[in-house]
């Protein structure tokens, strides 16, 4: 008996150190879904806004158009979370003529935001920032510039998709984010191959 003691003492405690350590493994387990729930960003309601104020173009000439012509669109990345700190990845963004046709392209460098912050962004549309390849635009496009061009008014669509990561504490979460750009009217100075627009409400 006093042999047995100090065996069954010891098991005894090894059982108390398991029922322990799976009900704390337990208790982490559900404060972290628990956070994580409550804090992570809903699909539909990313705490990353994106507002465009103003679409510039210069050097617009239909006959050396990829190589001339460059546009400068000013955009607004704010993070409107109070909790999250939030990372953008590198990313390259399209610019299209009347929604479908890629016409430039521009490279925008990773940036952080913390919560409640915001930053302006110039995102520069020319031919250095596609590489040595560049988007294919059709004849009947040219065509269509050239027109839009004599009427004196452009439409464009900016195209973009993140990689957008959240952070708080030791909570993150990764989305990958393909934001809604509305149609941008730009008129442009007769003659010139220049023109813009600055928007009273940021798009």
């Amino acid at each position: 008996m006093a042999n047995g003691e100090p065996k069954s003492y010891s098991s005894n405690l090894q059982l108390a150190l398991t029922i322990l350590g799976t009900a704390t493994g337990m208790i982490i387990l559900i404060v972290g879904i628990t956070m994580a729930s409550r804090y992570a960003p809903k699909p539909q309601q990313q705490p990353l806004i994106l507002k465009i104020h103003s679409i510039t173009m210069s050097g617009l000439n239909v006959s050396c158009f990829l190589t001339e012509t460059r546009w400068n669109v000013t955009v607004l990345f704010a993070n409107r979370n109070s909790m999250l700190e939030m990372s953008i990845h590198s990313f390259e963004s399209s610019l299209y003529f009347n929604y479908s046709n890629p016409i430039s392209c521009a490279v925008v460098e990773a940036m952080h935001l913390g919560p409640k912050k915001q930053r302006l962004v110039e995102m520069q549309f020319n031919r250095a920032q596609c590489g040595e390849e560049q988007p294919y635009v059709n004849d009947w496009v040219l065509e269509r510039i050239r027109k839009d061009e004599i009427k004196g008014e452009m439409s464009f669509v900016v195209g973009m998709k993140l990689r957008v990561s959240y952070r708080t504490g030791i909570l993150g979460w990764d989305y990958d984010l393909n934001p809604h750009c509305p149609k941008l009217d730009m008129q442009l100075v007769p003659s010139t191959g220049n023109g813009g627009i600055i928007f009273d409400h940021p798009k």
